[in-house]
């Protein structure tokens, strides 16, 4: 194959396989589109615009700070009511913390307190109201009638305390009267007695379940518990001292029985 059949084999493909453009005159088609479409966007903005309002925000205020001090008498009493209001105080309980002595009641036996020997009063001797009858072989006796017996001294009441007690007594002393004496055979009457910070008696129990507890008379006991009630006390820095008193009873609580008179024949 010569260099003429090269070139006319490659005219063809070059003619079968390269695009050509084809001419064409200039045309305002294009521009007159892309116009049309920016009239056709405002006008949907603008629309948009009319039906949809643009939102006014509004700023949010600045920041304050205000102080609340007592100087001024409208912040006083502000900061009072919030005190008064404060729910941790109302909704908190106070402990009390009872004293360490309370409810200490020491033990103490009661033969560890010394109590006096009872005494036997003798009875006094009365004389009768009329002379016995007497004989003719009476009347020749001249001699002296005899000489009465001496009247033996009564033995008056008294009341002891405890050792604890005994310190605080006001009156040591003091007489004690009974407003009704008893015939029966009294024995000594023992009370446990409680006596406050100021003196006073505040408990008083009667040890009436031993038999050197009561005097064997409820009256005779009732007027020992209320002389022991007014018994005056020394005050003290303890605010309830324990102990017991005795009653011990003399020929003043004890009514004599005397014999009733014969009748006159």
């Amino acid at each position: 194959m010569n260099s003429r059949g090269l070139a006319a084999l490659a005219a063809q493909v070059e003619h079968l396989l390269v695009f050509r453009w084809p001419e064409r005159n200039a045309s305002l088609l294009l521009p007159a589109f892309l116009l049309l479409s920016l009239a056709g966007h405002a006008i949907a903005f603008f629309l948009f615009q009319v039906a949809y309002p643009p939102a006014v925000g509004v700023t949010p205020p600045p920041a304050q700070i205000t102080l609340i001090t007592a100087d001024q008498p409208e912040s006083a009493a502000f900061l009072r009511w919030v005190q008064a209001q404060d729910p941790a105080v109302v909704g908190s309980v106070q402990e009390v913390a009872p004293p360490p002595d309370l409810g200490q009641l020491l033990y103490r036996p009661s033969y560890a307190t010394a109590r006096p020997f009872r005494m036997e009063v003798e009875p006094a001797q009365t004389q009768p109201a009329f002379p016995a009858a007497r004989t003719l072989l009476d009347s020749r006796d001249d001699s002296p009638a005899p000489a009465p017996a001496p009247v033996r001294r009564s033995v008056p009441n008294s009341l002891a305390f405890s050792e604890g007690l005994a310190a605080r007594d006001a009156a040591p002393n003091a007489p004690i009267q009974l407003a009704t004496p008893s015939r029966a055979h009294l024995r000594p009457t023992v009370f446990l007695v409680g006596i406050g910070g100021k003196g006073e008696v505040r408990y008083c129990f009667p040890q009436s379940g031993s038999e050197a507890g009561s005097s064997s008379d409820p009256k005779i006991d009732e007027q020992a518990e209320l002389l022991l009630r007014a018994h005056p006390f020394s005050p003290s820095s303890t605010p309830l001292q324990w102990g017991f008193a005795t009653f011990t009873w003399g020929a003043q609580a004890q009514e004599s029985a005397a014999p009733r008179p014969e009748a006159a024949r």
